[in-house]
């Protein structure tokens, strides 16, 4: 009895398996330009802003994405953490969110994601799931569950609104609020 070759039994089955295979390009095609890339990532960056050489806001995030063409943005997958700080250099307050990301044409932020934002100088913090600041209106906006906490009170509601700097804001659809001085 003659057994057959085990070598050869592999090469025929490997030469089968590529001569079955058949990709239609145009197929290919569209697979791939379903997929976006980023054109640069960064690791554990670090992102100094300043005003006229003084320091406004240091960003930190361990994923940055840049992507260009139609829906250019850079997103920050992994999370970021922002400090912002006063005309006197201290640091005036700070946001943190698992997920954001920064549209050039729209020129919107939108943080998500365990959203938390801090104003030392007011004592007030917000707690959302969304977050967006519209840069051309210097206005903050959230239309998810928000909750502000200031030294007197305890405001729960579904969506948010504020100036940029955090001084003039409302809930809206107000749930509920803790009165914290009694």
């Amino acid at each position: 009895m003659v057994y057959p070759n085990p070598l050869r039994i592999g090469l025929l089955l490997i030469f089968l398996a590529m001569v079955s295979c058949e990709n239609d390009p145009v197929e290919v095609k569209k697979m791939a330009s379903d997929k976006e890339f980023p054109v640069s990532t960064a690791r554990n960056i670090e992102i100094v802003y300043t005003d006229s050489a003084r320091l406004k806001a240091v960003l930190n995030a361990p994923l940055r994405e840049t992507y260009l063409g139609e829906n250019e943005r850079v997103e920050f997958k992994q999370g970021v953490k922002v400090l912002f700080y006063g005309d006197d250099g201290k640091q005036s307050g700070n946001l943190t969110a698992g997920y954001g990301i920064s549209y050039s044409k729209t020129e919107q932020m939108i943080a998500r994601n365990n959203v938390e934002m801090y104003d030392a100088l007011q004592g007030k913090r917000l707690n959302t799931e969304e977050l967006i600041w519209d840069q051309k209106t210097g206005k903050i906006r959230s239309d998810k569950f928000s909750k502000i906490t200031s030294k007197e009170e305890v405001i729960y509601g579904d969506g948010f609104e504020s100036n940029q700097d955090f001084s003039n804001y409302r809930i809206l659809k107000i749930r509920g609020i803790v009165n914290l001085s009694e």
